[in-house]
């Protein structure tokens, strides 16, 4: 039973399977590219099964980050997810606003399910919360069954395996959620631009007057001063805001939000000794001086600073390519209202498009979970083309017409788009992309819609300088949430003391001198060993 508490899924749905059907059905290969929701059955990658035999769907429990807009009872989607996989899924997605702390309830219960998605603050779900549940014995390690699911080899890539083992034991504890490659950049009100005449910034003081028109100028025309210029939303309570994902800004600065990129001298070392550390904290204690920045930029949740957008209540949020067309979901005007843009420029002229390896958190299976083959089957098949487009087009007659693979074109009747809103989302999947790309680009319903994408992308990427990023794997600088949570939540807060003037620089310094930097020297000489060892 679905509670809205919960909004837990036990759909329960069996086929059997013939081995003649299969027969008919099947192309012979392990990865299908069916790019529309078929029906064929997919072939087993369980070594040793016998194809005539006629195995009962297993129940897979399932705890994932899904938006809160889907419907999980009677979805035809999962319904046909589970005829091809031959599972029954039992779904408990809390809302993606308190996931992590849902999480970690879930994980100290005791009472676990068959397989857990991990967001994590590394991206790759590879993060401290992992590291300690693995420590705790609560995962199970994977490496010794993983190379028996091809697809899971093919899909997901040497970088992507090595970035997320254990930096503690070296084990795979995480099967790495594939994503396509982001480009984090900014994604503004076009609107309010062309309202007071400025055109997107490149650079820091480029935008500057653009905060300054957008909290002076009454973009939005209402005749109030209630507009600001940009503002940022944090995962979790764990990190401050303004170091997710906001790339844009600290661009500017020449300083990196992830660990693995050398500073402006040439050096590796620990993000509060960059040398744009400092300078960016500044300028954002400028912005909330000037009352330019969202008032709520320290303590937003998740994806709120995208509601204030959509209500004309800031300007800029951070964003990547598909953000644009991903909030029509939200704002159907959002094509017409919004642009994305780049990086800044930082002042030498370059604009640095920091890399990871292309993953969205992980699929983690309990060490008490008496079905670990069948979810790494499940899995498998999830790493498919054919899995990818069911998840993120949906079924065909009932979320859409008609689709191209090749030119990712789609159609689909209003009914239609409202529907597949209900009824799955990239949240969805197992794998979000497979070699490197969705069956989709979410949204892009028309050639125009196409088009936008690809012209914004392409104009984001000409100004921007790639900058690969390889994994971390320094195990203290790691964890220091775990070995130091006193001295990180105090030098979380005096950054927002600094940003808000409650300490002076001086203070702030002096703090990060007497405390921080001997705090963290070990974790910094074990990264920046690390780092060189690499030859990068």
């Amino acid at each position: 039973m679905v509670t809205k508490k919960h909004r837990t899924a036990k759909t329960l749905i069996s086929l059997l399977i013939l081995a003649t059907a299969l027969a008919a059905c099947s192309s012979g290969n392990k990865e299908s590219n069916t790019s529309e929701g078929s029906t064929n059955a997919p072939q087993s990658t369980n070594k040793g099964t016998d194809a005539a035999e006629v195995k009962k769907p297993v129940t897979i429990k399932m705890f994932n980050r899904v938006n809160a807009e889907i419907v999980l009872k009677d979805n035809p989607v999962i319904a046909e997810v589970e005829k091809i996989a031959n599972v029954k899924l039992e779904i408990e997605a809390p809302p993606i606003n308190n996931y992590v702390d849902k999480l970690q309830v879930l994980m100290a219960s005791g009472d676990l399910p068959d397989v857990i998605y991990n967001w994590g603050t590394a991206g790759n779900g590879a993060d401290a919360n992992m590291e300690k549940w693995a420590q705790n014995g609560l995962l199970e390690p994977l490496d010794d069954k993983i190379a028996n699911y091809p697809n899971l080899m093919k899909n997901i890539t040497p970088d992507m395996w090595n970035a997320v083992k254990s930096v503690n034991d070296g084990k795979t504890y995480i099967i790495p959620r594939t994503n396509a490659v982001n480009h984090w950049g900014y994604m503004i009100n076009q609107q309010w631009l062309d309202k007071v005449s400025l055109q997107a910034p490149t650079t820091l003081d480029e935008l500057t007057n653009v905060c300054e028109a957008f909290t002076e100028q009454d973009p939005d025309g209402n005749g109030q001063k209630d507009t600001y210029c940009l503002s940022f939303s944090g995962p979790d309570l764990g990190r401050n805001t303004i170091w997710n994902a906001s790339n844009f800004l600290t661009a500017a600065f020449g300083l990196p939000v992830v660990d693995g990129v050398k500073d402006a001298d040439g050096t590796y070392k620990i993000r509060e000794k960059m040398s744009g550390y400092i300078p960016y904290l500044t300028y954002l204690k400028k912005l909330n001086d000037e009352k330019l920045i969202d008032p709520e930029f320290l303590i937003n949740k998740i994806y709120v600073d995208q509601e204030k957008l959509n209500q004309n209540r800031v300007g800029i949020i951070y964003a990547h390519q598909s953000t644009v067309l991903g909030n029509i979901s939200k704002d159907p005007e959002s094509d017409k209202k919004y642009t994305y843009h780049g990086v800044l420029k930082d002042a030498n002229g370059v604009a640095a498009d920091w890399v990871t390896p292309a993953m969205w958190g992980g699929w983690m299976i309990p060490k008490d979970s008496k079905n670990v083959d069948d979810v790494l089957a499940f899995l498998d098949w999830g790493n498919t083309a054919e899995a990818n487009a069911l998840f993120q087009l949906g079924v065909k007659g009932v979320t859409f017409d008609s689709y191209d693979p090749a030119t990712k074109a789609i159609s689909r009747t209003d009914e239609q788009t409202t529907k597949l809103s209900t009824l799955t989302s990239s949240y969805m999947t197992p794998a979000n992309a497979i070699n490197g790309e969705g069956a989709s680009i979410v949204n892009a319903t028309t050639t125009e819609r196409i088009e936008l994408y690809k012209s914004q992308l392409d104009a984001a990427l000409g100004q921007m300088t790639i900058v690969n990023v390889p994994a971390v794997r320094a195990p203290k600088i790691a964890s220091l949430n775990s070995t130091i949570p006193d001295l990180m939540k105090k030098k979380d807060d005096n950054e927002i003391k600094f940003i808000t003037g409650t300490i002076t620089e001086q203070q702030f310094k002096a703090f990060l001198e007497k405390e921080w930097y001997p705090g963290t020297a070990d974790a910094e000489a074990e990264y920046v060993t690390f780092m060189n060892s690499l030859g990068n």
